[in-house]
């Protein structure tokens, strides 16, 4: 996956927490000529964990210049895309919601306990694996550049006000209730899409004044997609990581790095 080179204007903020469908929307979007912004997206581009990561440090922990919609708006970060979804966009919610003040915002809401079960399943339990572990503590630390397990934990960390993962799970709840009622509390409703999954595409087109496509509204089992998706994306960034590390480390280190590798890669498998 590459970014797009042309310059777009931000049309819709689809604000919804993880887990809430975002990839069935995401494919909605870009059927109607949307560019879309996603969560695969961060992991597939290096450049823009990078510039992530910068944002981050920022905005939560008081380490450099904050981002201003500029430094968003660059061609080289989010200014190709349309709509702007997922994390690590959730994160910066309030402030995107200042940028851009005539973009729609959809919401797509679940019942809170099914979404807790999905979230803590799938997004709260990958980052507590070896695999993780050994991106923040071993091949990330060494790396310099792009760090796509670190940032995304430094945001979690923020948003939901947590230290590990029995934290992480208490506080995940108020955090998503919280999150709705601040879009809600700030969105005009003429600019603002509570869309049900399952409703089609009548509810989504007519919001967004795009004719309705011929074909099916788009349906991803997320939580097989995902499941699968982040298990080839951490296996991803610890072959990466341990290429770089293994670069950088003396030849005892080496043995030792590729001793975790081998290790790493016969416990979970090779990524298909």
């Amino acid at each position: 996956m590459s970014a797009p080179k042309k310059t777009a204007r931000i049309e819709v903020l689809h604000l919804s927490m993880p887990r809430t469908g975002s990839v069935s929307m995401m494919e909605a979007y870009n059927t109607l000529g949307l560019m879309t912004y996603h969560g695969f997206d961060y992991c597939a581009l290096p450049k823009h964990q990078i510039l992530w990561e910068k944002a981050i440090d920022a905005e939560f922990y008081g380490k450099g210049r904050r981002f201003e919609k500029d430094d968003f708006d660059d061609e080289k970060f989010l200014g190709p895309y349309q709509v702007l979804s997922d994390l690590p966009v959730i994160g910066f919610s309030e402030r995107f919601l200042e940028f851009y003040p005539d973009a729609k915002v959809v919401l797509v809401d679940r019942d809170i306990e099914q979404w807790y079960r999905s979230y803590d399943t799938g997004v709260i339990s990958a980052i507590y694996t070896t695999i993780v572990w050994i991106l923040l503590n071993i091949t990330e630390p060494y790396i310099m550049k792009a760090r796509p397990a670190t940032t995304m934990v430094k945001l979690c960390y923020r948003m939901f006000n947590c230290h590990d993962q029995e934290s992480y799970q208490a506080n995940a709840r108020d955090t998503y209730r919280k999150h709705y009622e601040m879009i809600r509390r700030k969105v005009p409703k003429d600019r603002l899409l509570d869309y049900k999954l399952g409703s089609g595409w009548e509810p989504l087109c007519t919001f967004l004044g795009k004719p309705i496509p011929e074909q099916p509204f788009p349906w991803k089992n997320e939580s097989k997609e995902f499941a699968v998706w982040m298990r080839k994306i951490q296996l991803g960034f610890l072959k990466d990581g341990l290429r770089e590390f293994t670069k950088k480390s003396t030849a005892l280190a080496m043995i030792g790095t590729v001793a975790f590798a081998v290790w790493a890669l016969s416990a979970y498998g090779k990524p298909a």
